[in-house]
């Protein structure tokens, strides 16, 4: 009988020759186009969200921030808003028409004197002299060009005041009639009690996301009521917005920028503090930074990138009455581009939050 060999030849095949899994080149190559070619098509997408992320993230916060701002208020019982400040790369530079950091703001307590009974004399062209007051005199509690209120006899309203670059204390009243004021006898001098203007608290800022800004060109109150600095010089100086224990807006403290003489060069400008009570809504635009304030504002074509032109921005809006916070897109302002007038075209462009037909916010 004959014994076959059951052996196979495959076996004693060198290495060499064997089978091999691996990729080859050519499937390689068409595995890294395919990953590429993915990637191409994800990453603007995921730009695109990631912009978008994160002005939603910065409207999210400041509205809670705006939130806190008025729980502190009717928890101290008295005024507490946000202190928006300019951004600025250094404190000797001008400061920049947006904002990337909030404060909370606080009126210090009241302020009757350093001693008990401390008095207030007035004249009759409204100057009023502090008696025994150094603290006063001194520049620690009320600087040259502060304002204040005050309030005479413990009762009453609190009149507007303020100590002029001579240092001297003057009240600010539309005439010089005093009827107003609750009679006393002011050459004998009178009680008071003084409110000074908000300060910036201690307490943790909000930091917007990177990228988010409050673009303080185009925010404001309705119509021609503004913040932006222009023209030049950019003005440093921050928004103020206050809120009562209630809720609702205080008053909103900010500066204008206005050319004294046109005629000179440069030019002469002047900057001047402005405290308002609104009688409109408070809106803040949040949008992006490399959008602020571009060449030309407002223009007529697609190639526009301000922020007010945006419909992926938000508006963060306050009711001056009930202080309640509403956030609704950018709409369009191309209703209103047959006209040159900008209060006109913000107006257009704040249309969702007036009307309350956006998609919704808070």
């Amino acid at each position: 009988m004959i014994k076959l060999r059951t052996t196979s030849a495959k076996l004693h095949r060198p290495a060499l020759y064997r089978k091999s899994n691996a990729m080859t080149l050519i499937e390689l190559l068409v595995v890294i186009t395919i990953i590429m070619l993915l990637a191409a098509v994800m990453i603007p997408t995921v730009r695109y969200q990631y912009r978008n992320r994160a002005l939603r993230e910065a409207e999210r916060q400041l509205i809670a921030f705006i939130g806190s701002a008025q729980a502190r208020a009717q928890q101290l019982g008295r005024p507490v808003g946000i202190w928006i400040d300019r951004f600025s790369e250094s404190e000797t530079l001008a400061g920049a028409n947006y904002a990337v950091a909030v404060y909370i703001a606080e009126v210090p307590r009241p302020y009757t004197g350093e001693i008990r009974d401390e008095l207030v004399e007035m004249n009759n062209t409204g100057k009023l002299t502090f008696r025994n007051n150094a603290t006063l005199l001194n520049n620690r509690l009320i600087k040259p060009g502060d304002r204040f209120k005050i309030q005479f006899n413990h009762r009453g309203p609190y009149y507007e005041a303020i100590r002029d670059t001579n240092g001297d204390y003057n009240l600010l009243l539309p005439n010089t009639n005093f009827g107003r004021i609750p009679t006393a006898d002011f050459s004998n001098g009178v009680p008071y009690k003084i409110q000074r203007e908000p300060k910036k608290s201690f307490l943790p800022p909000l930091r917007l996301p990177a990228g988010a800004v409050i673009d303080l060109s185009v925010s404001g109150m309705e119509k021609n009521e503004f913040w932006h600095a222009v023209p030049e010089p950019l003005s440093t100086n921050p928004v103020i917005i206050m809120f009562q224990p209630d809720g609702r807006i205080d008053q909103v403290f900010y500066h204008e920028v206005h050319k004294v003489d046109p005629n000179t060069s440069p030019s002469t400008y002047v900057i001047l503090p402005v405290v308002k009570r609104p009688i409109r809504w408070v809106h803040l635009l949040v949008g992006r930074q490399n959008q602020v304030f571009p060449n030309t504002l407002f223009i007529e074509e697609a190639t526009e990138t301000a922020n007010v032109m945006d419909m992926e921005n938000r508006w963060v809006s306050i009711n001056h009455r009930t202080g309640s916070i509403n956030s609704e897109q950018v709409d369009s302002i191309a209703r209103q581009t047959s006209s040159s007038d900008i209060a006109l075209k913000l107006t257009a462009a704040r249309m969702l939050v007036r009307s309350g037909t956006g998609s919704g916010g808070n």
